[in-house]
């Protein structure tokens, strides 16, 4: 085999040069701390770094989605206790005023601080986040909610509920609609509701209305109608007559597996009505509770009819309590779902984070060994390269 001078420094300078990159690759590694500077250097590394990369990134956006769905939440929660607090509220003042030694100034109070709990009910409905969105507007943004016109309140929002992603796999609903916290209310007990004939002319009120055999009641609507002072006849809905009975002033009267206890003394023709207790919303109970307060009553027709209609709101009040506190209840729940999909993040992180790490991180102690065996290779390349380079023919002719 022939070798010639050329080819022998040729050989030499290629060995030089790739102990240099060598070096200049080792060199980027240390300054770096990333032994995956190429693709081309570890390809099936380099791809499942891209992968946990990615995989990082979508876990940043959850942890952002969940700080918003977490904030939006627990001033939902504050809402719901306020609201629930303006309804004790209430509920104080209505038993005050069914007061019969009340004074007509001591009723004027009473009605302008629920006045002003009905507004404080509305700013509460009206809440935002904050950052310019409305916690109970639904899946609409840029409106108002709730808005007052001639004594009603209308909503502008819609039904729709957001999910938000919080990690893989895991969506948690975003506040509730204003339309299922403040409209969507059961009124009466929540399964039934009685309510007093506005016709009525005797002094009979409707204290309370129960539910106390469910097997005989099916929700069908019902008439409790007196016959004279002492005595009544239970009206299906149709007007036919189930059943008959005699009255004294406190009795509960039994009419198809609903109880009504009844107290003052009823005049012929009075009714009391039984149905399903119906949706209404919390600003209609607040209205309705206002408007009996400030009515003026002097006969006594008048004041079992307030009195009625007071009884009537202590029942609803207490029916959107209990739906507010239902609320506060699954509100808690998605709290303790975010809080636990903030685990279950943190966990994968530091997975994906030691394994990214195994895959690109340099191990220095190991890399500043090899760099000092790449530099001792190129010495020892160098000084090879030296004497080849003293190599000639001409030596050995002298």
């Amino acid at each position: 085999m022939r070798i010639s001078t050329a080819q022998l420094h040729a050989q030499g300078l290629a060995g030089m040069l790739g102990r240099q990159q060598e070096i200049a690759r080792t060199q980027q590694e240390l300054i770096t701390g990333n032994k995956l500077t190429r693709a081309a250097q570890d390809p099936a590394g380099a791809a499942s770094a891209q992968r946990i990369d990615h995989a990082l990134a979508s876990l940043e956006q959850f942890e952002r989605n969940s700080g918003l769905v977490e904030h939006r939440l627990r001033l939902q929660e504050g809402a719901l206790g306020d609201a629930g607090d303006t309804l004790t509220r209430a509920r104080e003042l209505a038993l005050q005023g069914n007061n019969a030694s009340l004074s007509d100034g001591d009723r004027t109070m009473l009605v302008a601080e629920l006045k002003a709990l009905q507004a404080q009910m509305l700013g509460v409905a009206n809440r935002d986040d904050g950052n310019g969105r409305q916690l109970f507007a639904g899946s609409r943004d840029g409106v108002t909610p709730f808005a007052l016109s001639g004594g009603n309140v209308s909503y502008a929002g819609d039904d729709g509920q957001n999910q938000v992603d919080i990690a893989p796999g895991l969506a948690v609903a975003d506040t509730d609609s204003g339309s299922e916290v403040f409209l969507r209310v059961r009124a009466g007990t929540g399964e039934v509701r009685g309510a007093a004939d506005p016709a009525n002319t005797g002094r009979a009120v409707l204290q309370a209305t129960s539910v106390t055999d469910s097997a005989q009641w099916n929700g069908a609507a019902l008439r409790l109608e007196f016959t004279g002072p002492d005595t009544y006849d239970v009206l299906d809905a149709g007007g036919a007559v189930l059943s008959n009975g005699t009255f004294e002033n406190g009795d509960s009267i039994d009419v198809g597996g609903v109880t009504l206890r009844i107290t003052g003394e009823p005049a012929a023709g009075d009714g009391f009505d039984v149905q399903r207790a119906p949706n209404q919303d919390v600003f209609t109970t607040l209205q309705r509770l206002t408007d009996a307060m400030s009515a003026p009553a002097t006969t006594d027709a008048e004041r079992a009819r307030r009195d009625n209609i007071i009884s009537e709101s202590l029942a609803d009040i207490s029916s959107a309590q209990d739906h507010l506190l239902r609320l506060r209840a699954d509100t808690g729940a998605r709290l303790s779902a975010v809080d636990a999909a903030a685990d279950t993040r943190e966990a994968g992180e530091v997975s994906m984070s030691d394994t990214l790490s195994s895959l690109r991180d340099v191990d220095f102690a190991e890399a500043a060994s090899k760099l000092t065996l790449q530099l001792t290779a190129l010495e020892a390349a160098q000084s090879t390269m030296m004497r080849v380079q003293g190599l000639s023919l001409f030596d050995r002719l002298r």
